[in-house]
């Protein structure tokens, strides 16, 4: 090496800190994560029929499971939408629907 050049040095500080840095914010991610997995049902069965429990109410977009004729689109957590004849006719079972769900 010539006089000018400079080894690169290592400072085992600065790795150490930027580990413990790399696993903290990898562990963040991994728990914020794990908690977005399917939801638990919240349709209960009960002596004349079922109860809907813990369902996000209002407007929102979500999975249609069922359509019942004429107007009522069902979610998959229990809740209901009304919709006028056209728009239950244009919706598939299974589609992702913003809707006012009760």
């Amino acid at each position: 090496m010539s006089e000018g050049d400079q080894a690169p040095s290592f400072h085992a500080e600065v790795f150490v800190r930027r580990l413990v840095l790399f696993l903290v914010v990898n562990a963040g991610v991994a728990l914020l994560f794990s908690g977005c997995g399917p939801l638990p049902p919240v349709i209960e069965p009960a002596p004349n029929g079922a109860v809907v429990r813990s369902a996000r109410i209002g407007l929102y977009t979500k999975a249609v499971l069922t359509k019942k004729e004429p107007d009522t689109l069902l979610a998959e957590d229990g809740t209901i939408c009304r919709v006028p004849a056209d728009r239950f006719r244009d919706t598939a079972a299974h589609t992702l629907v913003y809707c006012n769900w009760q």
